[in-house]
């Protein structure tokens, strides 16, 4: 099932996506070539403004494609999150930077950027406390050094971005190309979900920088990187979106070939008892629901942007409503997902928990993406902002 609207992704390319992905995850079959492949297609670039080459769709239809893709295979649409920040968070702004025109070249060539971020040995996640990973300047040459984990999309990546601190603690950004010596992706990435996603550890060790591959504050629009932070949270909600499609496609085609049934049961048939019928058309609203709520947050985000390319005033009002919408949506399609996810064995009966099915990772991997930030914070932040008008953050995770 799907409710996409344009089709930036090949249909025949999301047919064999689709085809492969509960194998896939089963034998933890990394997907190199598929990425490849969405690489070729001109994935990557639909995004980027028409003022840089790229084809500028617009959010909604971007998320909308995101949620095709993880309909298909969340694994492969989760690959793609960070790339699409540093669209928003970079290449979709008015800068001219250097490294970013040289990125944007070749983004429309067919690249993709990873990220490597966050630091696991730091008390504090987000914010804007100075790295360990360091970028030191000797004998007027730049060397970094550190280690950083749930780096995901970077291990199938072109081009890593990093965030890290030189030596006064002010915080920078590095972009590299990721075959760069002394740069190690490595995929041990163990979550009971989304095991495909690379989502593990890069290690600089000694590596090489040149002044324009490092990116200061200064050239970086402040209410840019908030806006990339809010879509970084929208895309996990609209992959999260995706399953909950997926696993009524799959409680479909079950349910169509269910001809036991209980004695006491309505009907003889699983596929025409009215109980399990009515379950199935519960899944399909869920599925509905959960893609117009994505569809919503995402005009929302779109009139964001409009706001910043055009340097409008009240832009940071503008933020903070799309802000909003992407943690309404996150609070509600994870609790949707959640109960369709279990919903899904009421429908389709024991024999759906056979392994061979591996019905189980969609539970998984909803369960390992709503978890990247607990709806507890986003909804006291939400409750915090209504009644008391607290703005809702905007270091990161909103």
């Amino acid at each position: 099932m799907s409710y996409t609207t344009t089709h930036l992704i090949p249909n025949e390319l999301l047919q064999r996506i689709t085809a492969g992905a509960a194998e896939r995850d089963a034998k933890r079959d990394l997907p190199f070539a598929l990425i490849q492949e969405l690489k070729a297609s001109g994935f990557g670039h639909q995004r980027l403004s028409g003022t840089y080459g790229g084809e500028g769709a617009t959010l909604v239809h971007m998320f909308s494609a995101a949620f095709q893709l993880a309909e298909a295979d969340p694994n492969v649409a989760h690959i793609w999150r960070n790339h699409h920040v540093v669209m928003e968070r970079l290449l979709n702004t008015p800068s001219q930077h250097p490294l970013l025109n040289k990125l944007r070249a070749r983004v429309i060539a067919g690249d993709m950027i990873g990220q490597a971020n966050t630091e696991i040995n730091h008390p504090q996640i987000g914010g804007n406390v100075p790295f360990f990973s360091r970028l030191v300047k000797n004998n007027g040459k730049y060397e970094l050094n550190g280690k950083k984990f749930y780096s995901t999309g970077a291990l199938y990546s072109d081009w890593i971005y990093a965030p890290v601190s030189l030596e006064d603690d002010r915080r920078v950004i590095v972009i590299l190309p990721k075959n760069r010596k002394g740069i190690e992706t490595i995929d041990d990435w163990t979550g009971m979900g989304q095991r495909l996603t690379g989502s593990g550890t890069t290690i600089f060790e000694h590596v090489h920088v040149d002044s324009d591959e490092i990116l200061f504050p200064e050239d970086i629009p402040q209410q840019q990187g908030q806006f990339g932070s809010t879509i970084a949270q929208l895309y996990l909600t609209s992959i999260v979106a995706g399953i909950v499609s997926a696993i009524t496609r799959d409680a479909a085609e079950l349910l169509g070939k269910r001809h036991r049934n209980f004695y006491y049961a309505p009907d003889s048939a699983g596929a025409r008892d009215p109980l399990l019928l009515a379950a199935m058309g519960e899944q399909q609203a869920a599925a509905f629901a959960v893609h117009a709520i994505v569809q919503a947050a995402a005009a929302v985000a779109d009139k964001a942007y409009i706001a910043l390319i055009a340097q409008d005033s009240q832009a940071g009002d503008f933020l903070q409503d799309a802000a909003a919408a992407a943690a309404k949506a996150k609070i509600t399609v994870d609790r949707i997902a959640q109960h369709t996810a279990s919903a899904l064995f009421d429908i389709a009966g024991a024999s759906a928990t056979l392994a061979h099915h591996n019905l189980d990772r969609h539970w998984r991997n909803i369960r390992t993406l709503s978890s990247h930030n607990p709806i507890t914070h986003k909804a006291y932040a939400l409750g915090n902002l209504s009644i008391n008008g607290v703005p809702l953050p905007t270091q990161g995770f909103f």
